[in-house]
Formats: C-alpha cells, structure tokens, sequence
C-alpha cells in the first residue's frame, strides 16, 4: 500500500501544525524523514536504514510554503495548550498526531460519553491518519469525567484527549 500525494500532504500539515520537531513514517514503499528546522522551514533527508557502512547523507532544505499552501482553509486544529492536571483522573492522551474521531464510524454512536462508565482497554476512540486507524483504550477501569477534544479535530502526539476517574 502506498500513500497518494494528498494523503502525504495531509501529514506534512498536520505535523508542521504541532509540536514536534522530527517525524519519520514508512508505509508500503514509501518513506518519508523530515524535520523542522530554524527559520529554513522543513529540511527533508533521505530515509535509510542505519548500517555500520552508511555514511550520514547530507539535508536537503525546503521551505514549508507550498505544503502549507494545500491545507483546506477549514482545517481543524486542536487546542496547543496543555490540559491542566486534575487530581485522582487518569489522563488518555493521543498515541500519535492525526485526527480524533469519538465515533468507529459516522453513523454509529460514539464509543463513550461523559460518565460512561469503561473497563481497562475498552475502546474509547480512534486517531487516524492517512486512512490508518488507531485506536485508544483505557487505561484502567472507572468513568469518563471529562473529553477534552471534539470530534474530528486534528491532535498532537501526547495531546490530552480525556479524563478517567478510576474506580
């Protein structure tokens, strides 16, 4: 399976939308290493394997103007403030960056509500990205006392996404 150039796009924006400074993704043939750097923008570099006989390969730099220039005007983005400790809450936090999504399917209902009550590694959404799906369970068993995101908007790596008051 190999990605579109759309798909590839869509990634580029969702990692230059967040904190993270370095990202390297391998899906089917495709392999992609970039990095955000200084006021350069992106620098992208050739995605090898290490071996002992591979010598480092020098950066290429691209600015990141035409990858912003494909992102819808609509695109959703999460909130970069972190959540606020709560005390006796576990907190779910994002496996990856992409896009939280409550509900397995559109015309489904959502896997929990506020107060559902969840047994540890029941599924409590999904984070999807380039049509990869993965999904969040929780952690331990309790309460859903708080969800910090809407549904379908894009989220960090570790973003906070709800809370848990264990039983």
């Amino acid at each position: 399976m190999s990605p579109s150039i759309e798909e590839i796009k869509e990634v580029l924006m969702i990692f230059l939308d967040s904190k993270m400074q370095d990202l390297r993704l391998e899906i089917g043939n495709v392999r992609l290493a970039v990095a955000k750097g200084g006021s350069s923008g992106l620098s992208a570099q050739p995605f090898s394997t290490p071996t002992p006989s591979t010598a480092p390969t020098p950066a290429v730099t691209a600015t990141a103007a035409p990858v912003a220039a494909v992102a819808p005007a609509t695109a959703p983005t999460a909130s970069k403030a972190p959540a606020a400790a709560r005390e006796g809450l576990v907190l779910v936090t994002s496996p990856s960056i992409g896009t939280f999504y409550r509900r397995p399917a559109p015309d489904q209902q959502p896997f929990v509500e506020v107060g559902s009550q969840v047994q540890a590694n029941d599924p409590l959404c999904l984070i999807e990205v380039m049509k990869m799906f993965t999904g969040v369970a929780a952690p331990c068993q309790g309460r859903i006392a708080e969800i910090l995101i809407e549904d379908a908007t894009v989220v960090e790596y570790g973003q906070a996404l709800m809370y848990i008051e264990p039983a």
